[in-house]
């Protein structure tokens, strides 16, 4: 019963420095707000261009051009014989200019300038190569279309844009972390008699200092709800237009909804803005409350 008497008056003192730091309260919120919406959206960007890396793994073909005077189906029978190749396909130049022009609304009775293509399915990243050079040697190809460096693109760029948003992110932490600072330091100043009464009376340490880390862990919680509800509004109105665009133009069928991830990037924007409010009460008590 004592424990959750010392708790109660924690929370109620906590409150009431709240109430005290005034316009300060508003400041440390949306800046630390701010840091946590750019981390959970570097978070959300990092986790669906991993799923477009993974649908790439289970899509991953390269196209073969073959000359008119080629066999389709006899080199088809070749390739699929290579224990790099998952599947071929054959798409003939009728079907290819039939789809093109419903495509393109087009209608052109000149002739069909487009060639016998295949369509090879690779059944891992790293034989891609090998399995190009093996194609190549074959007679009848006109020219072989495929994006060797995709991958590695891909997840350079992964690797810039987490680097780059948990830099920045870093940068208005920091910012946060002296304001929350100053502003408890402020607080303390401003209850230094009560602390000095508390002092000489032989008041725990953690009943004197428990309501200015308490103050800081506020801080922390509506930072990560401000991020959340930004998040959410992005993600509604933004981020699921992007991503219908996107699939417009892409000849591959790319699944990158990361709200199944969103759960758990929450979780980790609230804990990180506790960790960081609630570490720098903890450690601007330590500083200026001597007990």
């Amino acid at each position: 019963m004592r424990e959750l008497r010392i708790v109660w008056r924690t929370i109620q003192e906590a409150f009431s420095s709240i109430k005290a730091s005034g316009i300060s309260n508003f400041t440390v919120i949306s800046i630390l707000g701010v840091a946590l919406a750019l981390f959970g959206g570097v978070l959300q960007l990092n986790s669906s261009l991993k799923q477009i890396s993974q649908n790439l793994d289970s899509q991953l073909e390269f196209s073969v051009y073959l000359l008119d005077s080629a066999d389709p189906k006899a080199i088809a029978r070749e390739i699929s014989e290579l224990k790099q190749v998952e599947k071929v396909e054959i798409i003939s130049k009728d079907i290819a200019w039939e789809r093109f022009k419903k495509r393109f609304n087009f209608d052109d009775l000149s002739g069909n300038p487009l060639p016998n293509t295949l369509h090879i399915n690779i059944k891992r990243p790293q034989d891609l190569d090998s399995a190009v050079t093996e194609v190549k040697k074959l007679s009848g190809i006109e020219q072989i279309s495929y994006a060797p460096d995709l991958f590695d693109r891909l997840e350079r760029i992964r690797s810039i844009l987490f680097s780059f948003g948990v830099l920045i992110t870093f940068i208005l932490a920091a910012g946060t972390i002296s304001i929350v600072a100053n502003t408890i330091q402020l607080v303390i100043k401003s209850k230094s008699l009560e602390i000095e009464i508390l002092r000489l009376v032989g008041v725990d340490d953690w009943f004197i200092r428990g309501p200015f880390i308490f103050h800081g862990i506020f801080y922390g919680i509506m930072s990560a709800l401000f991020a959340i509800v930004f998040l959410l509004l992005f993600q509604k109105f933004i981020w699921n237009s992007f991503q219908s665009s996107f699939k417009t133009f892409l000849p591959l069928t790319f699944n990158f909804d990361v709200g199944s991830d969103l759960t758990v990037i929450f979780v980790i924007i609230t804990l990180t803005g506790i960790l960081v409010c609630g570490l720098s009460s903890y450690f601007t008590t330590e500083k200026y409350i001597k007990i």
